[in-house]
């Protein structure tokens, strides 16, 4: 009995140590809006971590089964795009429902909170990447464009792949140690000529701005613009994967320095 109770004191040591986050619905919604998206995308791409839990909550309103079904719904919803961006597929899902301590504001039941560990080895970037872009900048001038190499996204979306985290983050320390720098952000897609309805360039680049702004960048010094296929590097259709590549792109436009 005594060996349970140190067991239990454990568990309980080791789950209040994890830091945890918590995003928010829409009544009967299992879906962020995209101002949760957002806030869930920084605290994905900001820092390193291990993913341990995710638990689903309603408020009272509906029925017992029916709450229970669409916290678990939330809570899969939030994996599903945990598991996407960092290939991590071990984490604990749960449902409470409405079976819980409910706040007085209703808005404030509708959650998924978010249990994690921050991995403490800091990833470093590849020299070479690091000095092109640094260099680019520190020798560049108005009007100049600049690409940023290694910026991925999932298909069709504003979702950074991990490997684009080098590269953002990069971007992020030039803005803060060049404190005059102005840039636009622009997007730009391949493969196809016409309207993109979906204008993923547009969302590409909105999510670099929303990075920079989430990481203390003032808004003043950025603005950003869709390109669609518009100019691209090289004739659309394009030959092979390289020049689809290179069409599909986010560069920075130098507008102060």
């Amino acid at each position: 009995m005594l060996r349970f109770l140190l067991y239990c004191f454990l568990i309980s040591s080791t789950v209040f140590s994890q830091e945890k986050f918590t995003v928010y619905f829409d009544t009967d919604s299992h879906q962020l809006q995209q101002s949760e998206l957002n806030r869930l995308n920084t605290i994905i791409y900001n820092k390193n971590l291990k993913f341990i839990k995710l638990i689903g909550y309603c408020d009272y309103r509906a029925s017992n089964g029916y709450n229970d079904t669409l916290a678990l719904n939330r809570a899969n919803f939030v994996f599903g795009i945990i598991e996407k961006v960092t290939n991590q597929k071990e984490i604990e899902v749960e449902s409470k429902g409405e079976n819980f301590k409910q706040n007085s504001s209703l808005k404030l039941n509708r959650k998924v909170e978010i249990y994690y560990e921050e991995i403490q080895n800091e990833k470093k970037l590849p020299k070479d990447d690091k000095k092109d872009l640094s260099q680019q900048v520190t020798t560049a001038k108005v009007g100049d464009k600049l690409v940023l190499k290694n910026l991925h996204f999932y298909n069709r979306s504003g979702i950074f792949v991990p490997e684009s985290r080098p590269i953002l983050e990069e971007l992020l320390k030039i803005m803060l140690v060049n404190p005059n720098l102005k840039i636009e952000i622009q997007g730009h897609i391949c493969c196809q000529i016409g309207t993109d309805v979906e204008d993923t360039a547009k969302v590409r680049a909105l999510a670099v701005y929303n990075y920079l702004i989430n990481n203390g960048i003032n808004k003043n010094r950025l603005s950003y613009k869709s390109f669609g296929s518009s100019k691209p590097i090289h004739t659309i259709p394009e030959n092979n994967e390289d020049e689809r590549n290179e069409n599909r792109r986010v560069e920075i436009q130098i507008i102060a320095n």
